[in-house]
């Protein structure tokens, strides 16, 4: 991309200069890459006083083309068609790697109309570009009707440059996707590993992170303190890993005691479950100081620790076979001395009928 950016400079006006860089200053902010795709086609419009610009990905099959993008007026319709790689302009362009210009596309034999019968749309001119990421062909971008004159070499640049913009987008896309694949396995893998220890915890986690995430939300909690507390309610066990083996000792008092502080030293050094450390660490704080592994009390104990002690003791009950009622009376029972009462109150009040 850095070539095809050196290009444009010497080629672009100040104002095509300014778009594109608006674009690439972009890149790295826009999590959604269609929306981000779609800015690129629309800038390529503009910058290349075109009717239309579309951008195709090459298909998992590599024989055929998708539109991912497709401005102008038939937009809609033409992006539900494919294009097969070896016909038409984006098909030469995606088999032979090469860019391909062509101004006059009634006389051109390598122009296939059938795609303009079946849309309506009336092609005139195109020029089209391959699309890399590194030195994989991943699709083509395409500008059609030059409004005025003819679509030339300087054009060329321009489109260049943002097709390694769409290229830099969709690489970030992939990438992006991969790390969050990555990410969720390895969770589902860990809370596997947790639960096998019972065949009856089986969902247990998933259970405590759905009850605690609604509570969480209902007292306000967002952004960073509430993907903390989901991950931690999911991860609440996680220490268990580390220390089961204790139990073979015939410690299991220490298995218990010492899972929290095990689990919370597991995810430290992850940034992505920086703030599920505390929750993890702090679930079996008693409201009245008595818990552990720090004896903190009341507000000293993180909210969402405070929420998943609630909402882990409300599942260990219903796995008992407690009823709702049942439920609440344990949780009456221990508010002030093990739980927060104004969360003991929320879920005894609001949400013990509708989480059934």
């Amino acid at each position: 991309m850095a070539r095809g950016m050196k290009m444009a400079k010497n080629n672009c006006t100040t104002e095509e200069m300014k778009e594109i860089f608006d674009v690439a200053k972009n890149i790295s902010s826009v999590m959604d890459v269609d929306a981000l795709l779609k800015r690129i086609g629309t800038a390529a419009e503009k910058l290349l006083n075109a009717e239309a610009s579309s951008i195709m990905l090459l298909d998992d099959d590599k024989q055929t083309l998708s539109f991912k993008v497709a401005t102008g007026e038939k937009g809609g319709v033409i992006q539900k068609m494919k294009v097969k790689v070896g016909q038409g302009i984006a098909g030469l362009v995606a088999q032979d790697k090469k860019r391909i210009v062509v101004n006059d596309c009634a006389h051109d034999p390598r122009f296939n109309s059938q795609m303009d019968k079946a849309s309506g749309f009336i092609t005139r001119s195109v020029m089209c570009v391959p699309m890399f990421v590194e030195t994989e062909l991943v699709g083509v971008v395409e500008v059609l009707n030059k409004k005025e004159g003819f679509f030339n070499e300087d054009d060329s640049v321009i489109l260049e440059s943002l097709a390694s913009l769409a290229a830099v987008s969709i690489n970030n896309a992939r990438t992006s996707e991969d790390q969050r694949n990555f990410f969720v396995n390895v969770i589902e893998i860990l809370i596997s590993a947790v639960e096998s220890r019972d065949p009856k915890l089986a969902g247990h986690s998933w259970n405590v992170a759905q009850l605690s995430t609604i509570l969480g939300r209902r007292m306000g909690i967002k952004d960073q303190e509430y993907k903390g507390l989901y991950y931690g309610a999911l991860l609440h066990d996680l220490g268990f890993i580390n220390v089961r083996g204790s139990i073979s000792s015939g410690r299991s008092n220490d298995v218990e005691t010492g899972h929290p502080k095990s689990g919370a030293e597991m995810v430290r050094n992850i940034n992505l479950l920086k703030a599920a450390e505390p929750v993890i660490r702090h679930h079996h704080e008693n409201f009245d100081g008595t818990g552990y592994p720090d004896g903190l009390a009341g507000d000293k104990i993180p909210l969402g620790a405070r929420i998943v002690a609630i909402a882990e003791a409300v599942e260990e009950m219903r796995l008992n076979g407690y009823t709702n009622e049942k439920i609440n009376q344990m949780l009456k029972l221990g508010e002030h001395t093990r739980f927060d009462p104004e969360i003991v109150e929320l879920y005894t009040k609001e949400f013990s009928e509708a989480l059934v």
